[in-house]
């Protein structure tokens, strides 16, 4: 009888927090960092998640947690995901790509994709195309630049998260409550991880393999190159959602909206025992 091969043994890890903003962030869904203007920029929603109006807006955060324009683009319904390519912030809002100049704080234009129902998430590859979820629609679509696309209609359930690394398209779902790959030119999808919960954002830690990924109800993952998991954090008592996450590798921060909550927290992933 051949004995089982050992577990791979991974560092462990925690998370610390660093800072929070104050309240006057409304309903903050997501946080990207532009590293080119060392810059934080964040989704306002501003009322319920498929709300019309234009009361959403995007704000600008400073490293430290201040917020440096609170309205720094208006006129938005309800901003989720964000992707930057180039000097372009594309969002994802309600049935719309909504694409910014970064440089002159201006709306560029506004894509309508006809059939979605509530896109959520927004990543971009290496050569500039942008996909997006549709969380209600079960689809993800890509963008080129001139034309929207269905780029996946199958095999979905509540996609929300999305992350681009190499040859693959991640995804962390909320239907299905499991994170996976999905191959970009062949488009077939590999379960990784189950059990995430609704899953939301993802982030890649620059360690290989190791991801992060939360559950937007309170709860943020560390996924293995195994693929097994381990929670880092958990403020579900609390009441305090995890939304769409951002971290930056060469500074260990993870940046956490709290949707509900009406503030970010940056949090220090450090080795445990460490700190």
């Amino acid at each position: 009888m051949t004995a089982p091969a050992p577990q791979e043994k991974f560092k462990e890890f925690e998370l610390s927090e660093v800072w929070r903003t104050d309240s006057t962030l409304r309903v903050p869904e997501s946080v990207i960092y532009d590293g080119s203007r060392k810059t934080l920029y964040v989704s306002n929603i501003n009322s319920r998640a498929k709300t019309k109006g234009r009361n959403g807006f995007i704000s600008k955060l400073s490293l430290d947690g201040k917020i440096t324009d609170l309205h720094w683009v208006d006129s938005l319904n309800a901003p989720k995901g964000m992707a930057i390519v180039g000097d372009k912030l594309f969002v994802a809002d309600n049935t719309e790509l909504v694409e910014i100049d970064i440089n002159n704080r201006k709306i560029l234009k506004r894509t309508s994709i006809k059939d979605s129902k509530m896109l959520n998430d927004v990543t971009s590859g290496p050569d500039g195309k942008v996909y997006i979820s549709d969380s209600e629609g079960n689809k993800i679509y890509e963008y080129n630049g001139k034309v929207v696309s269905e780029w996946l209609s199958f095999g979905l359930n509540r996609p929300n998260g999305l992350f681009i690394s190499g040859d693959s398209l991640f995804l962390a779902s909320a239907g299905s409550m499991d994170f996976n790959a999905i191959n970009i030119v062949n488009r077939q999808k590999t379960l990784l991880t189950a059990g995430i919960n609704r899953g939301d954002g993802i982030a890649a830690t620059g360690q290989k393999g190791h991801f992060l990924v939360s559950d937007w109800e309170g709860e943020i993952f560390l996924i293995h190159p195994d693929n097994t998991k381990v929670s880092l954090l958990n403020t579900k008592e609390q009441k305090l959602n995890t939304a769409d996450i951002w971290f930056i590798p060469d500074q260990n921060l993870l940046f956490v909206p709290t949707f509900f909550g009406n503030s970010v927290i940056a949090y220090k992933l450090v080795e445990r025992g460490s700190i």
